[in-house]
């Protein structure tokens, strides 16, 4: 029986390890992918629109949703696999007894890399994009070409956030697969530029004058709504990013102080 267990352990860590190489391996492919999808929902917005649509807005708004695409296949171009960037000067991530390890050494053991766990994390980060894009679509129709000055700062406001953060989200997704060490910090530094946007976003409509009370009622929702979201990640996953064996190893290059054997 012990055996049959560990056959089955054995399975799931062997089939765990084949997803995360495939889906690190098809990232490319998904950037261009999702460029092509962006053309197409760019266009369908256009046909969908009651009336004429600035082309202005058109442009912005494929741009917006190709930044991250093109963030992401930077940041793969950018730094080559197997690399090994040099750790930051100041050590943030204190808590728990450590022993460094050398550069070189660290791709040696079994849980260096985007692996286990961290491949969700991956995943979920890269799934913000599409989310992001899809919610964004579905609130802010297209402006008219005389639309009201509180719905254009509105519509404006909404698009920055989405290109910046999604791009931000990208971005990061490909640091962590190329092991760069500031993948843990600069995630938490995202997390929080996230939740200062959306209390951006509502300080300054709440001085755009002639806002419609529905609106002003809807847009905290969604903005607390955003807010929660971050929060819950934020709470989720700030301890595995902290005391995890693989994201120590990986992005800061130590293992457990008890852990004298490669295999642990």
């Amino acid at each position: 029986m012990h055996i049959t267990i560990a056959r089955l352990l054995a399975n799931r860590a062997s089939n765990a390890k084949l997803f995360s190489g495939k889906f690190l391996a098809a990232l490319p492919q998904i950037s261009k992918a999702w460029l092509g999808i962006a053309a197409l929902l760019v266009t369908a917005r256009m046909l969908a629109a009651p009336g004429p649509i600035s082309l202005w807005h058109c442009l912005l708004l494929i741009l917006a949703l190709a930044m991250p695409a093109l963030a992401l296949l930077a940041v793969l171009n950018h730094y080559p696999p197997g690399g090994m960037a040099n750790q930051p000067a100041l050590r943030l991530a204190r808590l728990g007894r450590w022993r460094q390890v050398e550069p070189l050494q660290c791709p040696m053991f079994e849980k260096f890399g985007a692996g286990g766990l961290l491949t969700m994390l991956l995943a979920g980060l890269l799934l913000n994009v599409p989310v992001r894009a899809l919610e964004f679509m579905a609130a802010m129709p297209a402006p008219k070409l005389h639309a009201p000055a509180w719905y254009l700062s509105l519509h404006g406001l909404m698009l920055a956030d989405l290109a910046i953060l999604s791009t931000c989200y990208a971005a990061l997704v490909g640091l962590a697969i190329r092991n760069v060490p500031l993948f843990p910090r600069l995630l938490m530094a995202v997390w929080l530029l996230d939740i200062a946007a959306q209390f951006a976003i509502g300080g300054l409509m709440a001085t755009v004058p002639n806002l419609p009370k529905g609106v002003e009622t809807g847009l905290a929702a969604l903005l607390a709504g955003n807010m929660q979201k971050v929060g819950i990640s934020m709470a989720l996953w700030t301890p595995y990013l902290i005391m995890s064996h693989r994201v120590n190893l990986t992005y800061r290059h130590r293992v457990p102080a008890r852990a004298m054997t490669r295999g642990n």
